[in-house]
């Protein structure tokens, strides 16, 4: 990477920071997965437990099986 890319990483690191991040909080926009669960199901009890574990199990499998599948399919 040449410094002008190491610069305009950085510049961007500094605006997500100052800018992006106290706009969402105004917003009122979750910042970590673990709020944007509470936020769609609510607090926790054993049925949303159950349900929010088998929707975490398909959101990885998703993530991990969809790639890998487009990689078999291109080698």
């Amino acid at each position: 990477m040449s410094i002008k890319n190491y610069i305009l990483f950085i510049g961007g690191m500094i605006v997500g920071m100052v800018l992006i991040l106290p706009f969402l909080k105004w917003l009122g926009i979750p910042l970590s997965f673990a709020n944007v669960l509470v936020y769609m199901f609510g607090e926790p009890d054993n049925a949303k437990k159950i349900i929010v574990s088998l929707f975490l199990i398909l959101l990885v499998s998703l993530i991990v099986l969809i790639p890998k599948s487009k990689y078999m399919k291109s080698s």
